[in-house]
């Protein structure tokens, strides 16, 4: 009886702690998408091109996607606790100094601590998981925490814009940041000390870890799961992170409010293919034709919505989460990633896929603000003075999406029975 009780205790703390840290998940998350719920404030107040408000959004990933090896040898070293704390700390300076940034240069930097501030958080909770958890719940909680993450932009979106009309993007973006302080007073007094280390990596010489890289990083199989993890979760980012609200509001002529919603919807798909599609595929042993599936569904789909009519918010919405569905398939990715690792360097080829996922987030960001500064024909706002673009500019911009997607759907067909549990 003792035993069982010692038993639930543990599991409880765990829980708690995995709730904590997926808690600062979401958080992070509502940080980093809200530069595209202010994009024309952020535009207007720093005077931005497309392709300079592009630069908001991608410095934070790009720091978040270099950091992603770096941090998950601290983690492995400090504990999940001290690494979520210093990133807290971290994540609130960045945003802070951007909402008293005087220059661009200051306002870049300021999201660069952003992003590093952000870069363990997924990481730290899926920690708990695969190291305190059995494999019954395992597989459950791993899903939970992309669903609950992403489930805050959501909740949140509507309420932020429209206190960036009330106060402005500076007061608002404060008030947000303030939410952060008692997730830390959270996260110091509950996540026990002695937690999820990994002490075995600890002892590893740099020169193992290094050859672990290097390892993983000419293994061709390992390089295409990466390749094809970009095609069904970056596009999705990039337009529900940065360019998904003001897309929204030109070709659908939404209220600022609602595009900002709209461009989160995505999310909702995600998390329950996140959740359905491993679950089901593991059981019909159909990883591999499951990701060339879901692939070419997402191909046509974002083509429909890019292409396509304007469509009511129902059918909008049902493609939207239809879309996301099938960017599930991502965690599939990783799982097949991970059949050509060993137990000794899984956890680093997660974190080198997923660099390179987040790498290529960034530098198509960046891409469709050059594709819109590229077709600019002059017209700028009489009142704030920046440029506008055309729902046709935002069409064409966007369109590198679907080449992307398409490539990784071609390349898709490149995958080869390995193992039994590929299909």
């Amino acid at each position: 009886m003792k035993l069982e009780n010692k038993e639930k205790n543990l599991l409880g703390q765990t829980v708690c702690a995995w709730a904590l840290v997926t808690l600062f998940f979401s958080y992070q998350y509502v940080l980093r998408m809200s530069t595209g719920w202010m994009i024309h404030e952020l535009r207007t107040d720093f005077n931005l091109t497309a392709e300079q408000f592009a630069q908001v959004g991608a410095w934070a990933m790009y720091a978040y996607a270099l950091l992603q090896v770096p941090v998950g040898f601290i983690v492995d070293r400090i504990g999940v606790k001290k690494t979520v704390l210093g990133s807290i700390v971290i994540c609130l300076g960045g945003t802070y100094l951007f909402t008293i940034a005087p220059t661009f240069a200051v306002a870049k930097f300021s999201r660069i601590l952003v992003g590093a501030g952000s870069a363990c958080a997924f990481m730290c909770a899926l920690k708990i998981v695969a190291d305190s958890m059995s494999m019954r719940l395992r597989g459950y909680f791993l899903g939970a925490t992309l669903a609950l993450g992403v489930i805050g932009p959501m909740i949140v979106s509507r309420h932020f814009v429209g206190l960036v009309e009330q106060a402005g993007w500076r007061q608002a973006l404060q008030i947000a940041g303030l939410f952060g302080l008692p997730l830390l007073v959270l996260i110091y007094f509950i996540v026990p000390k002695q937690d999820f280390k990994n002490t075995a990596f600890k002892d590893k010489a740099f020169k193992e870890v290094y050859k672990d890289f290097l390892i993983i990083i000419k293994d061709s199989r390992i390089i295409l799961y990466a390749f094809l993890a970009i095609g069904l979760y970056t596009p999705l980012a990039v337009l529900s992170d940065l360019w998904g609200t003001v897309f929204f509001r030109e070709k659908y002529l939404l209220t600022k409010a609602d595009a900002a919603f709209t461009s989160t919807i995505m999310y909702v798909g995600l998390g329950l293919g996140s959740i359905i599609l491993p679950g089901l595929c593991a059981k019909e042993n159909r990883l591999n034709r499951a990701i060339q599936i879901c692939l070419i569904g997402f191909l046509v789909l974002f083509s429909v919505v890019l292409y396509g009519p304007v469509f009511d918010r129902f059918q909008l919405t049902f493609l939207l989460i239809t879309m996301g569905f099938f960017c599930g398939a991502e965690m599939m990715c990783f799982s097949g990633a991970t059949l050509y690792s060993t137990p000794s360097n899984s956890g680093l080829t997660i974190g080198v896929v997923n660099t390179l996922n987040m790498l290529a987030g960034a530098v198509l960001e960046q891409a469709i603000g050059a594709g819109l500064d590229f077709q600019w024909e002059g017209l700028m706002s009489e009142e704030e003075g920046i440029r506008l673009y055309t729902k046709e500019q935002f069409v064409i911009a966007l369109s590198i999406l679907i080449v992307v997607i398409g490539l990784c759907a071609i390349g898709s067909l490149f995958l080869k029975k390995k193992r039994k549990q590929q299909g």
